[in-house]
């Protein structure tokens, strides 16, 4: 899950003479090399930056814990009054059903059956819409169910219901606006993730002060 492939060249000859050192028990040179990257690591990476790497390594961590055990309910609904309900691994947030639809569904939507668009989820189960209502009723006592988002492609809104029972929607133009400033090669995934997270709370909380300025009007 953590680990990556590291590459580089070494003259053949030298390294096949540090082969015969080891017996030619290649995982034993493996283990030495990496006992001495975490060598390199300890004495060259600065404090602060081991705090950010352990807590990106937990952070990875409980996603994939989430991922392996864990499951979305997923209601897609659009213009041809299509409605599918199912259960999905890979959305646990609401990072996730919004980056779902901007690499995914923002350019197949409306071009596309749902059928297509489903095939997009890494895992998936089908479900009866009894079946899905009574999942959905069972959310807060249920620790499988990570959330509960719709994707209505007729209105143009993702709505999304987390671990407190809150059903909130947002409109899918502003949601590819946030990512189009998130989404860049400059930052890491939690990077992205937390600018994500910063904007929806800005978001919402612009939409909050219309709403007063809007009800004050209406009251006046």
């Amino acid at each position: 899950m953590f680990e990556t492939n590291f590459d580089f060249d070494y003259n053949r000859y030298k390294l096949n003479a540090v082969i015969d050192c080891f017996h030619h028990e290649e995982e034993e040179l493996r283990m030495e090399l990496i006992n001495h990257m975490e060598k390199l690591y300890d004495e060259l990476v600065p404090p602060e930056v081991k705090e950010q790497v352990d807590a990106e390594i937990v952070a990875e961590h409980n996603r994939q814990w989430k991922y392996d055990n864990c499951f979305a309910l997923i209601r897609m609904h659009n213009m041809d009054e299509d409605e599918f309900f199912l259960a999905a691994k890979g959305i646990n947030s609401l990072y996730d059903a919004a980056l779902k639809y901007y690499c995914d569904f923002i350019y197949m939507k409306d071009e596309y059956t749902l059928d297509c668009l489903v095939d997009k989820f890494d895992s998936y189960d089908y479900l009866d819409e009894p079946v899905f209502n009574v999942l959905s009723d069972a959310q807060a006592n249920d620790k499988r169910i990570s959330c509960e988002v719709h994707y209505d492609f007729e209105v143009g809104t993702l709505e999304m219901r987390g671990s407190d029972g809150t059903m909130v929607g947002y409109d899918m133009n502003v949601i590819s606006d946030i990512l189009d400033r998130t989404e860049s090669d400059k930052f890491n995934e939690a990077q992205k993730r937390a600018k994500f997270d910063e904007e929806i709370k800005s978001y919402l909380q612009e939409i909050n002060v219309e709403g007063e300025n809007e009800g004050s009007t209406m009251r006046l």
